[in-house]
């Protein structure tokens, strides 16, 4: 008995291709599916750009500038990132840290509740990449949509559209909006190193 190997990129989108035209929302699952930036995990994120502006009555921090974010095996890079965080309950805050040490960080926390990138958005995990015109994070909802002549790759394989959904909990991605276009390199029969 041979074990069947794992669905990769190239089937997820093939089944994905095929339900297209049945009219139902074409979701494909699969390991090693695209998820997208992993935020909100157990890594830290690092972020760099030109410029960073925070207007913390908004909860809101604003990277412009060759912006590259970082999560472990994730990297992104757009020309403006903006990053929503969630800023404590107004009685909520510790009376006994000093407001200087709270105002090192916007909102005097790390949680994120939303990102929204723009201007050439790249996007690699692991072996994937992504890129896209426009690209938001709900962290909440896991999700992530990428907007705006979408091209993912993975080795050989291509799939171009209008609008690219990503369940970044469970890598279950729709293309939709318009025509998919793909290309898939023939599989190898040689065994991988």
């Amino acid at each position: 008995m041979t074990a069947r190997p794992p669905l990769g990129f190239a089937s997820c989108l093939v089944l994905a291709t095929l339900l297209l035209p049945l009219g139902s929302a074409a979701f494909a699952q699969a390991p090693g599916t695209f998820t997208g930036l992993q935020v909100g995990g157990d890594q830290p994120i690092a972020i760099e750009s030109d410029q960073l502006d925070v207007d913390d009555s908004k909860a809101v921090a604003t990277f412009s500038g060759n912006v590259s974010v970082a999560q472990g095996p994730t990297l992104m890079r757009s020309a403006k990132l903006v990053v929503y965080y969630v800023k404590p309950p107004a009685g909520g805050e510790a009376k006994a840290a000093p407001k200087a040490a709270a105002a090192s960080m916007p909102g005097g926390n790390n949680q994120i509740d939303r990102l929204e990138a723009s201007g050439k958005v790249y996007i690699k995990s692991d072996d994937q990449v992504a890129t896209a015109e426009t690209a938001k994070f709900d962290m909440k909802t896991q999700i992530a949509v990428l907007d705006g002549n979408v091209v993912l790759t993975q080795g050989e394989n291509i799939a171009r559209g209008p609008s690219l959904t990503i369940h970044m909990d469970t890598g279950v991605a729709q293309f939709s909006g318009g025509r998919v276009k793909m290309l898939m390199a023939p599989q190898s029969d040689q065994p991988q190193p």
